[in-house]
């Protein structure tokens, strides 16, 4: 304890006995030349300051609890509103890169498909999704990778990939030919090994599974089988796979073939094969008010320059993807087909700095979409269902309008 005198705002120097008024300090460097760290540091016990400073100190600022982090083992995380481990001990380059601006939709129909998908990921199902380009299938596994740290292995079926070579391949040397172990082989059968020596079960994320052949898609027979996933190996070489490991394959369609005709790369998948997959969910297209914070924070310059061209964009996209479901419309919107637009209109903007903002910023922006249509009767249709809404942009509202040299030759 410091010596100090009866009064509590008094306070007393232990180099010269003389009493100050709550603080030392300028005493001690007007007297003694040494600033209160240092006669603190010199003297066990001493303070600067008297009790009723620190008595109003204390009072004012509350020593915070202090809260132990959790161990390794015990780190969990909100995931789509499940509780998931994270297995901090996983490199960042083992597990799948999270994708730019990525949130959990919380509306709509996508919403209520990833909370099923986000269920059997925490029991350990092996799933197939499906759904139209754009509908966040492969996104949200890649953020799950990255958020919980698992560690992932993708790859992609498409027609003349050699999937066995994902297991074995057949390698040389000086004494002949040897069957070379394949990263998906490896990852389904011993996990990830961390640096303390814990096995971390892989996620394996085969994206557009519906593109694969007949004779492809059987490699992944044995792996989804209900009884114990297992690998075949050459020679009649079994692997099991490591319990807890996770299988997913992606597509845009239900296995049976695109009927709409737009996916013409699509085969359908065998039924019994289809059958293993424990846990099958169709994805659909996000709710404007999940997909509008995305694409405001993919656009700045946008938010700042031209805010209400989000509403309008809204008013757009929902009119395409109904025509589109409703069949009047041979084409598809996603969320690729939202940033084409939105970032061509902040295209325009950034490449002239200082012009004014166009009043038909939104239908110049809509071209960067528009062209890529198959045909003129398409250019057409989607042309006639958004004029409504992309004319808005030019008529009556001028809120949006910056001062600056008119933007031409558009």
């Amino acid at each position: 304890m410091a010596d100090s005198s009866s009064n509590v705002n008094e306070i007393k120097c232990l180099l010269c006995g003389q009493v100050e008024k709550d603080f030392l300090g300028d005493h001690l460097l007007e007297v003694h030349g040494i600033t209160s760290a240092e006669y603190v540091a010199s003297h066990p016990g001493a303070s600067a300051v008297s009790d009723r400073l620190h008595a109003r100190f204390a009072q004012e600022h509350p020593s915070p609890k202090r809260v132990h982090p959790p161990r390794p083992g015990d780190l969990k995380i909100n995931f789509g509103g499940l509780m998931f481990p994270v297995y901090p001990d996983v490199p960042a380059s083992a597990c799948l890169p999270m994708p730019d601006h990525y949130r959990i939709p919380a509306h709509g129909d996508l919403h209520e498909d990833i909370e099923h998908a986000v269920i059997s990921l925490l029991q350990g199902r092996s799933l197939y999704i499906w759904g139209l380009p754009g509908s966040g299938k492969d996104a949200l596994f890649h953020a799950w990778s990255a958020m919980t740290r698992t560690p992932a292995v993708i790859r992609q079926a498409k027609p003349g990939t050699d999937i066995e070579s994902w297991f074995f391949s057949r390698g040389f040397n000086e004494t002949g030919t040897f069957w070379e172990e394949g990263a998906v082989l490896q990852a389904l059968r011993d996990g990830f090994r961390t640096p303390l020596g814990d096995t971390v079960p892989y996620l394996l994320l085969v994206s557009d599974f519906d593109r694969a052949d007949r004779e492809q898609a059987e490699h992944l027979r044995l792996i989804t089988d209900s009884i114990q996933g297992r690998v075949d190996g050459p020679a009649g070489i079994t692997y099991r796979v490591l319990p807890g490991t996770r299988v997913v394959a992606t597509a845009n369609t239900a296995g049976s073939g695109d009927d709409r005709g737009r996916m013409i790369s699509a085969n359908p998948i065998d039924a019994s094969l289809l059958d293993r997959f424990e846990r099958k969910f169709q994805f659909h297209w996000m709710d404007w008010e999940d997909e509008e914070p995305i694409v405001r924070s993919k656009f700045p310059l946008l938010v700042q320059r031209c805010p209400d061209i989000f509403a309008k964009a809204g008013k757009v996209t929902a009119a395409l993807r109904k025509a589109i479901l409703g069949g009047e419309l041979y084409a598809e919107f996603s969320h690729r087909g939202v940033c084409a637009i939105l970032g061509h209109s902040q295209d325009i903007l950034s490449s002239r700095p200082g012009a004014r903002v166009p009043a038909n910023l939104l239908k110049m922006g809509v071209r960067a979409w528009l062209d890529g249509l198959p045909d003129v009767e398409n250019r057409e249709a989607a042309t006639k269902i958004m004029s409504a809404h992309v004319s808005m942009l030019a008529e009556g509202d001028t809120s949006h309008i910056k001062d600056g040299p008119v933007v031409k030759g558009f």
